[in-house]
């Protein structure tokens, strides 16, 4: 049976809708492989919310590849093996782990023929799932604290959407550096399993959105002395809107915050009122991951790569729980089904959804 890959004919807000299992016969390529590309076989892979932008049309980044029907294969990251290269490929050779260097190349399948130079080599010692969250996942977390704002050993930094990828390795990077964090979450069910869990990555202080909104700084003792000694020089926001707005008034005057997500939609509005913008003098700025790798060669990116997989192997980084999809390589329907209930759960409003990560096989070998 041909390998199969995710893909789309039309475009829709509503991935789950239109995104099916094809088959995805790589055999041509496979014989015809061409003297500077790589054949890739895909461990794993996340659902971002930028692949369910580009599903939907509204990403500014196309997918590159299509099958002969003319359908779009889904998928901007995710993790493989090298299977074989080109004749003249120099810089990977079969069994090197790797990852994409840019958004399109389709990575929601089980082999890919792609250009060597579209990808970045990683180390081997880590699982497939965590592998596949480190260029979406690790890398903006680190960068949104290396790049946007001088951090000192005793700063403290706030978060929304406290339990995503990204806020909680923001908290474990925050405490490699010697800072501290508040950790902002909707109230749900399970609130305390939750606030284990961020305590597990290091957050100081854990409030829900719901009292911070009803109480202000006052909704938590050591909150309200923090803000009050103006101690909060960094807000980092995913979901903008009332949710930004609120960790935006938390800041101490000249600090930073930093928009990297809309996940209250598109529509969100941070009030620039005159205690941010004039009395406290906050700087607001936006985060984009391909701008800030853009300024690191393939040889930094590849270091810092290895350096966040040898942190988890010391156990100083500990990656995030997710739900794993288990990849049905032998049933075309089950394949279909399983995707669309994932995508269902990365597109879901619902509290607490985690992100959802497609292991192709379960252990390197």
């Amino acid at each position: 049976m041909a390998p199969f890959a995710l893909t789309f004919t039309h475009e829709s807000g509503e991935a789950a809708e239109v995104i099916n299992a094809s088959p995805c016969d790589v055999n041509e390529q496979f014989k015809q492989l061409q003297s500077d590309h790589v054949l890739v076989r895909f461990l794993a892979f996340p659902v971002n919310p930028q692949d369910l932008l580009a599903v939907a049309g509204k990403y500014p980044v196309r997918p590159r590849y299509t099958l002969p029907d003319g359908s779009h294969i889904a998928g901007n990251d995710g993790v493989g093996r090298v299977e074989r290269i080109g004749r003249e490929v120099t810089t990977l050779k079969p069994g090197d782990i790797v990852l994409p260097k840019r958004h399109g190349l389709g990575t929601w399948r089980e082999f890919a023929v792609l250009p060597a130079s579209e990808l970045l080599i990683i180390p081997p010692q880590i699982q497939p799932v965590a592998a596949s969250l480190l260029k979406m996942g690790f890398a903006p977390a680190y960068l949104l604290l290396e790049d946007i704002r001088t951090l000192r050993p005793g700063d403290w930094i706030v978060v929304n959407a406290g339990l995503g990828v990204i806020p909680q390795m923001i908290a474990q990077f925050a405490k490699l550096r010697g800072c501290h964090t508040v950790a902002t979450i909707r109230d749900r069910d399970g609130l305390e399993d939750a606030r284990a869990i961020l305590r597990a990555n290091g957050v100081d202080i854990i409030v829900t959105e719901e009292a911070l909104s009803a109480h202000g700084p006052g909704a938590d003792a050591t909150l309200a002395t923090i803000v009050a000694e103006k101690r909060i020089t960094l807000a980092v926001d995913c979901v903008f809107g009332k949710s930004g707005d609120v960790i935006a008034h938390l800041l101490a005057p000249g600090g930073t915050f930093v928009n990297y997500g809309s996940l209250g939609g598109p529509d969100g509005i941070v009030q620039l009122s005159q205690e941010l913008l004039f009395w406290k003098q906050i700087k607001f700025c936006n985060f984009r991951l391909s701008q800030q790798l853009s300024t690191r060669s393939d040889g930094e990116q590849e270091r810092l790569f290895a350096w966040f997989v040898a942190l988890i192997a010391s156990g100083q980084l500990v990656p995030p729980v997710v739900d794993v999809v288990y990849w049905n390589p032998d049933d075309k329907k089950a394949l279909s089904d399983s995707a669309r209930t994932a995508l269902n759960r990365a597109t879901s409003r619902q509290t607490g959804m985690r992100k959802q990560v497609f292991s192709l096989v379960h252990v390197l070998c």
